[in-house]
């Protein structure tokens, strides 16, 4: 009888370990690289950004706390074992670099950012499973508020926190004895009238309050119902904060102790109230971290030890992944869409508007045409006409960006027939200039499709950029002073605007290219 012996597997060697392990820190820093090369061009995006929009200045400090928590965190995550999700891991990743892609061809800034924290966790899910991802929740989530697209969300807030400040600070006014009239955000005093104007409105100071208080909350206090009594505890305080600036600077208008109100002193009023309502929040996770056994976040000294065999095949996959996607962000396959003829050719004489150039008094950067005029009509209406027209966007040459947005304040959205079989919805605002009220309508045109909202705006570009390898638009811009500001000069106003819209577009038709409906 033939005997048999088993096979011994020999014990893997000092050296062999070091080269598995040298292979699989290779292969770390090959998923880092390219992720990387797909994220660099969009992280420095964000940072220009940061710099150049105050409301967002906060920012910079994001990232340096979500590292914080994570490092706190470390002996909890590094005594999970990884377990590799790759399933939920390819959903993930795949759905943030098609967003990333398409932000890319479209010339859409916040879909780039916004797929930095998709494929992040999908990455982390690729690598090492859900129960790190779930550790990591709070710092990755964290990361949102990097990111400067939130004045979809602030934007409709900047009203009544307008108001809101108003209200309450006239309240204080009040209650000290100073003589003082509101009509909604004016204050009038007897020697001066005051705006509470939408930079002052409180809601930037409300999302820089939520990004200090969230991680404040979550690294002190170890009761769930005492992080949320400090984060509603930071909500009150910038609502309140914001009212005793606007008392503030109205005390020292009507006592004549303001100097210049659009100076520096103007900046030290919102340092002071802002240095008073960090206190209180500080003071309030004192209180509220009394009596609690102090937080220890021990550190480990184990690390994850991953073979070669394991992970060859699915980091390295997911780097040449990560690596073709950064490739094709770099690849621009729309073409720029030119107008059939000159904006400066534009005329509506045949229809009786006759039109003289203009200093523009709204500037849209990255435009590759536009037209500034004024037009009279022979039965004798003024209308003025901005327009401006993009063959092609892409990063930092958008339709629609950060300073677009005070286009929008205030504005409403109104339904106008023009001609006679076609009605559209069209922004509508007043703008008050002294004793001059007037009228706009605006609104943006992609390839013939009329649209309003911003956000459709990004959505309907990527959309044309996908399937048509386009991304034109224009941004079109019509006013006018009212007769009177009673609702009778309103409605005259709005019928000569609509009336000039008509016969806009039956020019335009000459001069913008083709649909693609």
């Amino acid at each position: 009888m033939k005997s048999t012996i088993p096979a011994l597997r020999m014990p893997r060697t000092s050296v062999e370990t070091s080269v598995s392990n040298f292979r699989v820190q290779a292969a770390g820093a090959c998923v880092a690289v390219a992720f990387l090369l797909c994220y660099a061009p969009v992280l420095l995006g964000m940072v220009r950004q940061w710099w150049n929009i105050s409301s967002y200045s906060y920012a910079f400090l994001v990232p340096i706390v979500s590292a914080y928590l994570i490092w706190i965190r470390r002996a909890r995550i590094l005594g999970i074992m990884p377990r590799p999700n790759y399933g939920g891991g390819a959903v993930l990743i795949t759905a943030g670099l098609a967003a990333l892609v398409t932000g890319q061809l479209g010339g859409i800034q916040a879909f780039q950012q916004v797929s930095l924290l998709i494929t992040l966790p999908g990455v982390v899910l690729w690598l090492f499973g859900r129960a790190v991802l779930k550790a990591l929740v709070l710092p990755i989530s964290f990361l949102w508020f990097m990111l400067p697209i939130w004045d979809f969300v602030t934007d409709p807030l900047h009203v009544p926190f307008q108001v809101f400040s108003a209200d309450l600070g006239v309240m204080l006014m009040r209650g000290i004895g100073i003589p003082v009239f509101q009509d909604g955000v004016f204050i009038h005093l007897p020697n001066i009238t005051l705006e509470v104007a939408q930079a002052c409105s409180g809601v930037n100071y409300l999302i820089a309050v939520l990004a200090t208080s969230i991680p404040l909350a979550t690294i002190v206090l170890t009761a769930v119902w005492k992080r949320v009594v400090l984060v509603l505890l930071a909500m009150a305080v910038s609502a309140l904060a914001n009212s005793l600036r606007v008392a503030l600077i109205g005390i020292l208008a009507y006592y004549d102790l303001s100097g210049d109100l659009h100076g520096p002193y103007h900046i030290l009023h919102g340092v002071f109230v802002s240095f008073i309502g960090y206190g209180v929040i500080f003071g309030g996770l004192w209180v509220l971290s009394r009596g609690q056994q102090p937080v220890v976040y021990a550190g480990s000294g184990r690390l994850w030890n991953f073979s070669w065999d394991q992970v060859r095949i699915a980091w390295i996959g997911l780097a040449m992944f990560l690596l073709l996607a950064g490739v094709l962000r770099y690849v621009d396959r729309s073409q720029p869409i030119p107008l059939k003829q000159s904006l400066s050719e534009l005329s509506l004489e045949n229809a009786g508007w006759i039109g003289r150039e203009v200093f523009p008094t709204e500037k849209i950067q990255g435009a590759d045409q536009s037209v500034s005029r004024f037009y009279h009509a022979l039965s004798g209406e003024d209308v003025r006409l901005s327009l401006w027209y993009f063959e092609s966007q892409t990063q930092g040459k958008e339709l629609v960006y950060p300073g677009t947005a005070k286009l929008h304040a205030d504005a409403k959205r109104v339904r106008l027939k023009i001609g006679e079989q076609r009605e559209v919805e069209l922004n509508r605002r007043f703008i008050h200039d002294g004793n001059r009220t007037q009228i706009v309508l605006f609104w943006y045109d992609l390839n013939g499709r009329i649209l309003t909202n911003p956000q459709m705006v990004k959505l309907y570009t990527a959309y044309e950029a996908v399937v048509h390898g386009r991304t034109n638009g224009a941004l079109v811009w019509v006013s006018t002073d009212l007769p009177s500001d009673d609702q009778a000069g309103k409605d005259l106003a709005t019928e000569r605007l609509t009336k000039f819209v008509g016969v806009l577009y039956s020019g335009l038709d000459r001069h913008f290219p083709d649909s693609t409906d």
